[in-house]
C-alpha cells in the first residue's frame, strides 16, 4: 500500500497535531495551540516563520493491510 501526505501551504487555522517541513528541509511533527497570554494560534516547537509546508496528521489514513 502506498502512502502520499498531501502538503499544505499558508496559515493553519485549526488546533492540532501536524507534520510540518522546514525551511532547512526537515520533517518533524508540532502541535499548534492558543496560548493563555494572546489566544492567536502558534506552533509550540518551531517559528512560524520556518514552517513552509504542513499537514494535519488526523488527516493521515493509517496503514490497512
Amino acid at each position: 500500500m502506498e502512502s502520499v501526505i498531501k502538503w499544505h501551504t499558508g496559515d493553519i487555522k485549526e488546533v492540532g497535531e501536524y507534520i510540518v517541513t522546514l525551511l532547512d528541509g526537515t520533517v518533524s511533527l508540532d502541535y499548534y495551540a492558543r496560548p493563555c497570554y494572546d489566544g492567536k494560534l502558534k506552533p509550540m516547537n518551531y517559528t512560524k516563520d520556518s514552517i513552509i509546508a504542513w499537514c494535519k496528521v488526523s488527516d493521515i489514513k493509517p496503514y490497512k493491510e
